[in-house]
């Protein structure tokens, strides 16, 4: 994202940093660490970040965050329990990933104040497999694409199409009858097929076989059941072979072959969180728990070429995206 692009998007959302913050690799380290004790006793209570690990994906959003608020913030890994016990003096909560959850779910002081509690970077069936209680008090930006807006980017994208094979695996079994109602109302047909937790590439295949044989397209969805890293490639081969267009929810996806992509960048998933966090510390708000709110698309020309498919450029997907959808795009071929 362009830096006068995010700019305005902060603004907008009226979390405009007062100044750049310094980097906290470590809890201690950070604004409040590095100042005064005069000027720490006035400054505002800081806002906590709870990584799940150190990576590009998890330290673009922390850089985000860091810009996005004129709060003091303090970061550091979920392991680092040592310096849990100051969560008490804090104004607010973000957990980032996964496993940074499930620690908290696991480990929460249990005389924490009433403060917000705000995630993201994790998908909706991850959240799903998390402690009703957790759940229940934590507002959340999941990755996910909403299932409308990965039924109107087929649509858009392959207006003389109509029969889309999608595979289920456990984590998105609940997704079927919504995706089929998206679907329908867009007039495309769903051939499906459950895969269990029990089954190995052999049932996938299989599954994924009769899919194909009558539809015009793949569509893959985050789940581990189905995309597994070592089937990937077999998958798009699957689909090529008949000549069939996969559209799928990664964009190091499209880089490996898939024709087409609908995903969340780091920076668009923590720019949810602030905006959530801005509606969190308002009196009485009701629990957020939303879907990703703005995306990115990415095609693969050459594979689309290959496949003798006309798409739209990025940017007139895009546009059309947020036409029908409201969502904000960060558009962009990759």
């Amino acid at each position: 994202m362009q830096p006068a692009r995010r700019a305005g998007l902060l603004a907008g959302l009226g979390l405009l940093s007062l100044g750049h913050l310094p980097s906290a690799d470590l809890w201690a380290q950070g604004l409040a660490g590095s100042a005064t004790p005069a000027a720490t006793a006035a400054s505002p209570a800081p806002l906590w970040v709870v990584m799940s690990e150190r990576n590009a994906a998890q330290d673009e959003a922390l850089r985000v965050l860091r810009g996005g608020t004129a709060l003091p913030l303090q970061a550091g890994l979920w392991s680092d329990w040592a310096q849990w016990e100051q969560l008490a003096s804090g104004s607010a909560l973000m957990l980032l990933g996964a496993r940074a959850l499930a620690a908290w779910a696991q480990r929460q002081p249990p005389d924490l104040p009433a403060m917000p509690w705000v995630a993201g970077l994790l998908s909706q069936a991850a959240w799903a497999g998390l402690p009703a209680a957790l759940r229940g008090r934590t507002h959340v930006a999941w990755l996910d694409q909403p299932l409308p807006r990965l039924a109107e980017l087929l649509r858009l994208a392959l207006p003389d199409r109509s029969r889309v094979a999608v595979l289920f695996g456990p984590a998105t079994r609940v997704w079927r009858e919504p995706l089929q109602e998206a679907l329908h109302a867009r007039h495309w047909q769903m051939q499906a097929a459950q895969l269990h937790e029990s089954d190995g590439p052999a049932e996938l295949f299989a599954a994924l076989s009769r899919v194909l044989d009558s539809s015009e397209a793949l569509l893959l969805l985050p789940d581990a059941q189905v995309v597994q890293p070592s089937q990937f490639q077999n998958l798009l081969i699957a689909a090529y072979r008949q000549r069939l267009p996969v559209v799928s929810f990664s964009q190091a996806h499209v880089r490996s072959g898939a024709t087409l992509g609908l995903y969340t960048t780091p920076t668009q998933a923590a720019l949810q969180m602030l905006d959530l966090l801005r509606k969190a510390q308002q009196p009485g708000v009701r629990l957020q728990q939303q879907w990703a709110s703005q995306f990115e698309l990415a095609i693969n020309e050459p594979v689309a070429r290959s496949l003798n498919l006309l798409l739209p450029s990025v940017a007139m997907l895009a546009g059309a995206l947020m036409q029908r959808t409201g969502a904000a795009p960060e558009g962009g071929a990759r």
